[in-house]
């Protein structure tokens, strides 16, 4: 070998042209693998969480409709699925749903939407990725409370005809919502609180009047108790005035008896003018703890805030509180906002109504409801039954689990 030869090699040896080439490309297919990775994540996270809000939908939709009590179970899943390929539709395809099983346990008012669903990769492919398998579920639970609830509904002279009929269809909708035929987990009674002039408070009229009321029907009480729910006694009886109208319609202790109180509704027909915190005052009674002695065993209330019940009363109107029979304590609205403030304050949730009622009564109805969510403006009889269904769907108050 030749001292060029030997040089050559020396210089070969050291020659670094080139080396950049292939690192490069080595460089390249990592960036282009690692790119793909996140393109594909992307996709598949977006694609989880498209999907999970959809079974959300598909849940509280099969839930609500469960809890209506008027749907087959059958029913009541087609409802969740229709819900669930609505809202997973929107916005482009996100992988493909490979199976929707919707679940129902009526005995806990349970329902469970799980879904199976594949996304196809892109880039990753390459390196034998064909797709990730999604697994979706989504749970929702009705509030187990009990339900405690008084109506206060209006049915004086002014909501003859077509008007009498709607609430009384308004209310049966309610009652077929909260007691379904097939039961509820939780222990939900309802009360009746008919008003006009007075209230008709039938056989409990002498135990709360000391034996004054000569027909049942029942007025307000004057003094230091007037806005309170205390136990009728001594000095703070409530009152009777001979000669008041006095409405066909009685007052109807906690129930969960469906048939009666839908036949109690039935029967109601319009008279008379508008005493409208007689109502308020004896949808409360109906929930109150201090009333316990007055009411049947099985209507009895329970405690204020015992973590379990939930109380609530519904005052309905179609116009102005206008009656009232003790100068003392103010005019009828007056006394309505004062029992609505003291009800309140025991924790009692308070949902009004307006049925094609004048603003001075909207007013009246904004400011006893427990919020703006509470109050509801009725224009025609449609939308009375449909505020009547609002409230009992959100008395029913489903809730996502999971």
């Amino acid at each position: 070998m030749t001292a060029l030869d030997v040089a050559m090699g020396r210089a070969f040896a050291k020659d670094e042209r080139g080396v950049v080439a292939p690192v490069f490309g080595l460089m390249c297919i990592v960036l282009f693998f690692i790119t793909g990775m996140a393109i594909d994540f992307t996709r598949v996270s977006h694609s989880q969480a498209k999907i999970a809000a959809a079974a959300d939908v598909a849940a509280l939709a099969a839930g609500r409709a469960m809890l209506d009590g008027r749907l087959t179970d059958a029913e009541v899943k087609e409802v969740g699925l229709k819900y669930f390929q609505e809202n997973v539709a929107q916005g482009g395809k996100f992988g493909d749903i490979k199976n929707v099983d919707i679940t129902l346990d009526r005995s806990t008012g349970s329902v469970k939407v799980d879904i199976d669903a594949d996304v196809p990769m892109t880039i990753t492919r390459i390196e034998g990725f064909e797709k990730a398998n999604l697994d979706v579920r989504s749970a929702v639970l009705a509030d187990q409370r009990d339900i405690e609830l008084g109506l206060a509904l209006d049915v004086t002279g002014s909501m003859s005809g077509s008007k009498i009929a709607d609430l009384r269809q308004a209310a049966k909708d309610l009652v077929d919502i909260l007691l379904p035929d097939g039961g509820t987990p939780n222990k939900v009674r309802i009360g009746l609180a008919p008003y006009s002039n007075s209230v008709n408070a039938g056989s409990y009229a002498a135990t709360v009047t000391s034996g004054t009321s000569a027909n049942g029907c029942v007025r307000e009480r004057g003094g230091a108790e007037a806005f309170t729910d205390a136990l009728p006694s001594s000095g703070i009886w409530l009152g009777y005035t001979p000669g008041m109208y006095c409405p066909s319609a009685r007052i109807v202790p906690l129930s969960s008896d469906k048939s009666s109180l839908k036949a109690n509704i039935s029967a109601y027909a319009a008279g008379g003018s508008t005493a409208g915190h007689l109502g308020a005052a004896w949808a409360w009674y109906l929930v109150s703890p201090e009333w316990a002695t007055i009411w049947p065993s099985a209507s009895k209330p329970e405690p204020y805030n015992d973590g379990k019940t939930m109380k609530a009363i519904v005052l309905m109107t179609d116009g102005m509180f206008n009656t009232w029979f003790v100068p003392g304590n103010g005019d009828s609205a007056q006394q309505a906002r004062s029992l609505c403030s003291e009800m309140k304050r025991e924790g009692v949730i308070v949902f009004s109504v307006a049925f094609m009622a004048p603003s001075d009564a909207q007013r009246l109805l904004k400011s006893c409801a427990s919020s703006s969510s509470h109050f509801f403006d009725a224009s025609n009889g449609t939308e009375l039954r449909s505020a009547f269904i609002e409230i009992a769907n959100q008395l029913n108050n489903l809730r996502l689990t999971q």
